[in-house]
């Protein structure tokens, strides 16, 4: 069998780079063996090196004619050029008897055999025993069981993947535009809903292009869509005309950050402002938390007051009267501003407090209105001081003692918790009142100056149409993010939820489509595809990054409190389409990115608590160093922009590098895969996807050379996109 096979000798080692010198009488580069002519040196396949009772397995990456011209030893003639064969190849793997693992112990020496792979050899290498037994699959260790293709070198091999090892440890699908990316990803996807012994997936993906619902369904002549197979999808639109099942994402699922980063709150005073007023919005929707809330407003009102009347800035004296006047009329709107919050205290404490805390601010504006009256440009006066302090110290004793004492002086609402807060509470009192709690000096008008270019954007989101997916006026609901979660992980609807889903009398239909599936018993999603395409591009960070974290925190929390063995139960996979739009590498003077920075937080931990990434994207040089660097399997369709090549070859591992030249060279639908998700690295001809995604590529000449001009209604296209008309529309 050696001399069948053999077909050279190694004259080099570096490292994991073996160099052989082919024997003479490969004329033509081929070999007949038993089994049949058999190719030597063709790039991408495979060749064997037994090293004592273990058997080294290379890929071939480069194959050079060296001609050489040979000189007699009496030096009295020269010979003619004599061709010499030399081929180079990356040891990737050892045959360890009936056994094939990726890497390598021990390495050839000099003169070491080199053999064509046999047919033996390759049935290891590809597990083509194991592909005969799918169904006896260890559920822990299921192996290399996903088919995503066959080898391009080696016909009739399939390729199949690790579905622990390609979603759990994350996987990154590149290559340039029209390489076959998305054909890619919906194929994997399909061939693990056609696997005969699985029975419930849960993949969401982020489809930025509007490209994968043709995938997993199909449309029907009336307009309709149903799924493609016998497994469920559900398709979520952006598109906000579409009533009964578009995109909603209440506003008070945001976090603090989420809040800072879209309204672009500046340190100093505008974000102080926007999360107090945060934090005063959710609590008055808490329930206890909101006693907490009401105690610190009362207490600060009361410490402005006696700073403002002990300021001693010369410029600002004769502004002291009315800044303390505005302070406690602005304290005595506060029963009318936030009811909620006033009924909350008056049922821990009584009536008394709050009327107290008022009795003291009318008397303190007396004084104050007093002082202004009088014309005294010397500030309020000594005498006047003292008869403030009066009035307020007994009122901050009071109130301390009762945050020290009672386990209601802890506010019990954060900023970040997802608590429903009425909008136009926020927007008309919350933020009046935390602006004004930042005025402890005698300017308020700074205050003001400085926080208004923030108000006007956040009334602009608010009022904007593009973003009442956002910000529309959303009744309040029981399980609400609850219904959110189910909706987005495709998890089917609650069997007896306590307290029951609100009804349609305090959630009318539409107002959110994920409670009306939730409410009308939905099913179980294998695919759930969130088409983001119409957001509009300075919101798309911010739902990206909250649906990751969503997805992250959920989990984590499911970890925490859901059992011994809960942490891990449900795992999700998520695929971030064109990535690079939401997770980019930043650039110098750039300000983080919020979903870049939730993103790479899930590919640090997600796989702890079982979110799986798929990041696709066709400009790998563009995407966070740190989500590419955590993948740990690729799937590398042509590449060919200079910078991409060269920033992916410094992600993966150096080893891979030989490999990597013949990226801008590869043919559609034809990838490498590398990592731990494979048994060897391959060049793959991936299985086609069947339906395909909405990813072909535009037909020019056809277009062109068609006898009729296509009928295109421009009118029904640029209304929608002007928002005219709301019926639900398919």
């Amino acid at each position: 069998m050696s001399n069948d096979f053999e077909i050279g000798r190694v004259i080099a080692v570096d490292t994991a780079q073996v160099t052989i010198e082919l024997n003479k009488d490969l004329k033509a580069l081929t070999r007949t063996t038993y089994e049949g002519a058999m190719e030597v040196g063709r790039i991408n396949s495979y060749i064997i090196l037994p090293v004592g009772a273990r058997r080294l397995v290379a890929m071939v990456t480069r194959v050079v004619l060296a001609e050489e011209a040979e000189i007699r030893s009496d030096r009295t003639m020269v010979a003619l050029p004599a061709a010499r064969r030399v081929m180079k190849a990356t040891l990737i793997g050892t045959l360890d008897g009936a056994a094939f693992n990726q890497g390598v112990s021990v390495f050839p020496v000099l003169d070491n055999p080199v053999h064509l792979a046999a047919a033996a050899d390759l049935d290891l290498i590809f597990d083509r025993a194991e592909h005969n037994n799918s169904s006896d699959c260890d559920t822990d260790h299921p192996g290399f069981c996903i088919r995503i293709g066959e080898s391009a070198i080696f016909s009739g091999y399939p390729i199949q993947i690790d579905p622990d090892a390609f979603f759990g440890k994350h996987a990154a699908v590149l290559g340039s535009t029209g390489s076959g990316k998305s054909c890619t990803i919906a194929s994997i996807i399909q061939s693990i809903l056609g696997h005969e012994d699985i029975r419930r997936t849960r993949f969401v993906i982020l489809d930025t292009n509007g490209e994968y619902r043709s995938a997993f369904q199909q449309s029907q002549a009336n307009g309709s869509w149903r799924d493609a197979g016998t497994r469920s999808t559900i398709h979520i639109p952006s598109d906000p005309r579409r009533l009964a099942d578009r995109l909603a994402i209440p506003y008070w699922f945001l976090n603090a950050e989420d809040f800072v980063r879209l309204f672009r709150a500046r340190e100093g005073l505008q974000a102080p402002v926007l999360l107090r007023s945060l934090q005063l919005s959710r609590a008055g929707a808490s329930g206890q938390s909101a006693v907490g809330s009401v105690l610190e407003v009362l207490r600060t009102a009361c410490m402005q007051i006696i700073s403002l009347s002990q300021n001693d800035a010369p410029n600002q004296q004769w502004a002291i009267p009315n800044n303390i006047s505005q302070r406690c009329t602005d304290g005595l709107r506060y029963r009318a501003q936030f009811p909620d919050h006033v009924a909350s205290l008056d049922a821990a404490y009584g009536q008394e407090l709050l009327k107290d805390w008022e009795s003291a601010l009318q008397e303190v504006d007396a004084v104050a209105q007093q002082a202004g009256q009088s014309g005294n440009q010397g500030g309020m006066g000594g005498t006047r001081i003292q008869q403030i302090q009066d009035a307020i110290n007994p009122m901050i004793q009071r109130l301390n003692e009762i945050i020290a004492e009672n386990p209601h002086g802890t506010p019990g609402a954060s900023a970040d918790q997802p608590i429903y807060f009425e909008r136009n509470q926020f927007l008309e009192g919350a933020l009046e009142a935390a602006m004004r709690e930042q005025v402890e000096s005698g300017n308020p008008a700074r205050i003001r100056d400085a926080c208004g270019p923030m108000f006007l954007r956040i009334r602009r989101f608010f009022e904007d149409p593009r973003f009442r997916f956002f910000f529309a006026s959303y009744p309040e609901a029981e399980h609400v993010l609850a219904a959110f979660i189910r909706d987005v992980l495709g998890l089917p609807a609650a069997e007896d939820p306590q307290p029951p889903l609100s009804n349609t009398q305090e959630v009318p239909p539409q107002s959110l489509p994920f409670y009306d599936r939730q409410r009308n018993g939905a099913g179980s999603h294998e695919v759930v595809i969130l088409d983001l395409s119409l957001l509009a591009a300075e919101v798309l960070q911010n739902v990206t990054a909250l649906l990751g974290r969503l997805i992250l925190e959920f989990l984590q929390h499911l970890g925490e409190f859901g059992g011994a063995q809960a942490r891990g139960s449900l795992p999700i996979v998520l695929v971030l389409e064109e990535a690079q739009n939401y997770i980019g590498q930043p650039r110098q003077g750039e300000e983080d990115s919020i979903s870049r920075l939730v993103f790479e937080r899930v590919a640090r931990e997600g796989r702890k608590y079982g979110v799986g990434l798929v990041v696709a994207s066709q400009r790998p040089s563009e995407l966070s160093r740190t989500v590419l660097s955590q993948c740990s399997s690729f799937i590398v369709h042509r590449l060919q922009n200079p910078e991409d090549l060269r920033y992916f070859k410094d992600i993966v591992p150096g080893i891979y590098g030989p490999m990597l030249d013949q990226l801008p060279a590869l043919a559609p639908q034809t990838a490498l895969v590398l990592g731990e998700c494979v048994r060897a690295p391959a060049l793959v001809r991936i299985r086609e996807a069947q339906p395909l995604p909405r990813s072909r590529d535009p037909r020019f000449y056809r277009y062109w050379v068609q006898e009729n001009e296509p009928s295109i209604d421009v009118e029904s296209i640029c209304a929608r996109w002007e928002g005219k008309g709301h019926e639900d529309a398919e």
